[in-house]
């Protein structure tokens, strides 16, 4: 009998001790001061400041000032040429150039059929990605035609997450189920996802996410879960791309160098 319990608690440890862990690499810690920071990469710095947008690279810096239309809330810099700033309280969107320049300004207000952003990102074919709040419905709006058209029905419950890409919105719902929808308006079921705080989609099988103080990998092919082994515990959010993933505290921004499976 004694054999057998030190064998059960033997493979218990090994149960709860056996799970992978990667070891990110640390690279630098780069103070914040009082600004927002969305993406440092090898070519320039993103980040705002009293809701002025800039862009600075190591030769110059390029700046978006729109005081009149309040917070910036949301910054998509899925494609650097192209980079959309959503400004939710005066439910504008607003597309900039690689310098900064204004292209386009999209007001929900002022569409022949009132748009209520919520949720917005790039999308392929001149469009943006919506969520429009009071049809609870995702739609793509034509930036060079003005004109726009609902690819979903009314969703049943609400998005807690969301990321965009040219081709896909995902989104997380207050059920913790995963789905995404194609530019033709095939909504596809991925699963659920364990608790999270904080998490981060790349695409239908992969995401970081957080969880009481740790931080997770997840690959749902595998169903594999890896803990990233980082010395903070609390932070404000994190963003990977391009093997870097970055911690986000209220005065500073850790960066690691970390190979995902």
């Amino acid at each position: 009998m004694k054999f057998k319990i030190v064998l059960f608690f033997s493979v218990l440890h090994l149960a709860v001790f056996s799970q992978e862990r990667l070891l990110p690499i640390l690279i630098d810690s780069i103070k914040t001061e009082n600004r927002t920071i969305y993406e440092i990469n090898k070519e320039a710095t993103y980040y705002s400041n009293n809701n002025v947008f800039y862009k600075k690279t190591k030769l110059t810096e390029f700046d978006y000032t729109n005081l009149s239309l309040g917070n910036l809330h949301k910054v998509d810099l899925y494609n650097p040429l192209q980079i959309v700033l959503f400004y939710q309280d005066f439910n504008t969107i607003i597309l900039l150039d690689n310098q900064l320049n204004e292209t386009h300004r999209i007001d929900g207000n002022k569409q022949e059929s009132i748009l209520n952003f919520e949720n917005v990102g790039l999308a392929s074919r001149n469009q943006i990605w919506f969520y429009d709040f009071m049809s609870q419905k995702i739609g793509l709006y034509d930036y060079n035609s003005n004109t726009f058209k609902f690819i979903s029905t009314p969703l049943k419950n609400k998005i807690i997450y969301y990321k965009t890409d040219y081709n896909y919105f995902y989104w997380i719902d207050e059920e913790n189920m995963f789905y995404n929808s194609s530019i033709f308006g095939k909504i596809k079921t991925l699963g659920k996802v364990p608790p999270f705080e904080l998490i981060e989609v790349f695409d239908t099988t992969n995401y970081l996410y957080s969880f009481q103080g740790n931080l997770y990998f997840f690959n749902s092919e595998q169903n594999k879960t890896y803990e990233i082994s980082i010395s903070e515990k609390s932070f404000d959010n994190f963003y990977y791309k391009n093997g870097i993933l970055s911690i986000f505290t209220p005065n500073k921004v850790i960066n690691y160098l970390i190979q995902l499976p």
